[in-house]
């Protein structure tokens, strides 16, 4: 599993998730998961990599959200500027 760490930095930053199509996953990791020796390792990166896309994607999803909240927030206060 010396894989783990590599795969886990790479994937970071992607979003996507297991419940979502299979070209809508990070596809990143997919030379490395195919090149794990057994079928025990592929499916543990895979896991990996579907653990990995979902807190990738809940963060942006978090993120998403306070950009629109502070976004909002600035147009308020620009509208009371310019009264």
């Amino acid at each position: 599993m010396r894989l783990v760490w590599p795969l886990a930095l790479g994937l970071l930053a992607c979003g996507s998730g297991p419940s979502q199509a299979p070209e809508d996953r990070s596809h990143a990791a997919d030379e490395v998961i195919a090149s794990a020796p057994t079928r025990k390792e592929r499916e543990e990166l895979t896991r990996l990599r579907d653990e990995i896309d979902d807190a990738a994607r809940k963060r942006v999803a978090e993120l998403d959200a306070e950009i629109a909240r502070l976004e909002k927030e600035n147009d308020e206060l620009r509208r009371r500027r310019h009264r």
